[in-house]
């Protein structure tokens, strides 16, 4: 079992335990303003250099929704 088990019943998981990611390619979850990366979300490589990856494109993807929303 990986670490994205403890939010189960917050956020959607695949059977797996993974956190689903609803949008290919990107970091958003079920949950607006709530982005996953690394290992909680990488079911398929599960390595540190695909979540230092996927934690940059998390921080520019949370960064969008901010400033979309006006928030700085």
């Amino acid at each position: 079992m990986n670490g994205a088990a403890i939010f189960k019943g917050q956020i959607d998981l695949k059977p797996n335990q993974y956190i689903s990611l609803p949008i290919p390619h990107r970091t958003n979850t079920s949950v607006d303003g709530v982005f996953a990366a690394g290992d909680c979300a990488d079911d398929h490589y599960k390595q540190a250099i695909t979540a230092a990856g996927t934690g940059c494109a998390a921080a520019l993807d949370a960064e969008k929704w901010l400033a979309v929303r006006g928030i700085e």
